[in-house]
């Protein structure tokens, strides 16, 4: 007997001859001074959902965002285009419009197995507010674009934690679906959920205060078995453990993480033996790369060391299930790449089912040729790390609210 799901899966939203706005998150790394895209991963998983919906005689029309207002790298979705078009392997029509009278225009004459792609939806001031999915069904977003469509889908995952107009309004103004890539986030997230004492979670990365947040949460619901810190939340467990001076202090008052550090000890003598902190580090000598005892530690840290390389390698061989959320150390510099290497070549070698998010990450595991051998690649970010630990998000609580109202 099949499983009744609470939103409409993707499935449902594969009919000929409908119009569909399709919602995709291909924010990417991007250097605009060369007109460059660094890494054009969530744009390639996209294009199949695209791809999917043009060949089965739907007319597509695509609305995506990059940046944000006043941010280096808030821009048209001009670049973009091409490489949607290079990887769904059709032509793509583009405007440089969102909701305008050009765009409209441009959505009425559409014809199946068109697909158009809208400009960047925060270029409209009311994408950047948040509020409740109500509020934002009643925006001028979503009041004059919804009428031209027989249904919306939602794909941008990566944007799923967030109430804005084009992720929480439609679903309340149009039958909705899940995409393709929103509906592989959500399943391999449940394999995760599924696996609690057999799973390991290698929690690095930047994003220090939803990470030991997510961390918590992690031991705290018995989700996972052991965690494994390293990046930039790896030095706040270090303080933690350990106490801060030199480098470690300097950057801990900078950042203003001094009550994180707080936090992780509470961690730490609650959860101990479930958390493992770097034995050693790599650390920046005047360019170049020294490998010393944690407790050493007299420069900037930029990786984990050999000896915990090691150590948390070996934690990973045999985990039912590890989850890499963030890279180990500054991945942008090849002396500091091993950590996270050797840990991903450890995963692919000794995990039954591997998940990795973040951009650096999975940049890393392209670099290694790794990227077809991980189970999933999560597109998400501070979505990824929440559907984690169990949180709510409003782009699935929208969906599901849409399957209520549009059975």
């Amino acid at each position: 007997m099949q499983e009744v799901s609470p939103f409409h899966p993707f499935r449902d939203c594969v009919v000929p001859g409908r119009k569909v706005l399709v919602r995709i998150d291909i924010n990417v790394p991007i250097n605009l001074k060369e007109g460059v895209i660094l890494d054009d991963y969530r744009i390639e998983a996209h294009s199949a959902t695209i791809s999917k919906l043009a060949k089965s005689g739907s007319a597509v029309v695509v609305l995506a965002h990059q940046g944000r207002p006043g941010d280096d790298e808030f821009t048209s979705l001009g670049l973009h285009w091409r490489y949607l078009e290079k990887y769904s392997g059709m032509h793509i029509n583009f405007i440089e419009d969102v909701m305008g009278p050009a765009a409209q225009s441009a959505i009425r004459n559409l014809e199946p197995g068109e697909v158009l792609l809208l400009d960047n939806v925060r270029m409209v001031s009311e994408e950047v507010i948040e509020r409740s999915p109500q509020q934002q069904a009643n925006t001028f977003l979503v009041r004059r674009l919804s009428p031209l469509f027989d249904g919306f889908i939602m794909d941008a995952f990566a944007t799923a934690h967030r109430s804005q107009p084009s992720i929480v309004g439609f679903p309340l103004a149009l039958p909705s679906c899940a995409g393709m890539v929103f509906e592989n986030e959500l399943n391999a997230m449940n394999t995760f959920s599924s696996s609690r004492s057999g799973s390991v979670v290698l929690a690095g990365g930047a994003k220090v205060p939803d990470t030991i947040k997510a961390i918590s949460k992690l031991l705290s619901n018995g989700t996972v078995g052991k965690v494994l810190v390293g990046g930039l939340v790896g030095v706040i467990f270090v303080a933690a453990r350990h106490g801060a001076s030199g480098w470690v202090k300097k950057y801990i008052e900078e950042s203003g993480f001094s009550g994180l550090v707080s936090d992780a000890r509470l961690l730490l003598d609650k959860y101990g033996s479930s958390i493992s902190i770097p034995i050693d580090a790599g650390i920046d000598m005047n360019g170049d790369r020294m490998d010393v005892d944690i407790k050493s530690v007299s420069g900037p840290i930029m990786d984990i060391g050999p000896a915990t390389i090691d150590a948390y390698s070996t934690e990973i061989r045999g985990a039912e299930v590890s989850v890499l959320t963030g890279p180990m150390g500054v991945t942008e510099k090849q002396l500091f790449a091993k950590g996270t290497e050797a840990i991903l070549r450890s995963m692919v070698n000794g995990t039954k089912f591997t998940i990795i998010g973040g951009g650096h990450t999975i940049m890393s595991a392209r670099k290694l040729g790794y990227i077809d051998k991980i189970s999933h690649v999560s597109t998400g970010g501070r979505a990824f790390l929440q559907f984690l630990v169990g949180e709510e998000l409003p782009a699935l609580q929208a969906l599901i609210e849409s399957k209520r109202r549009f059975p």
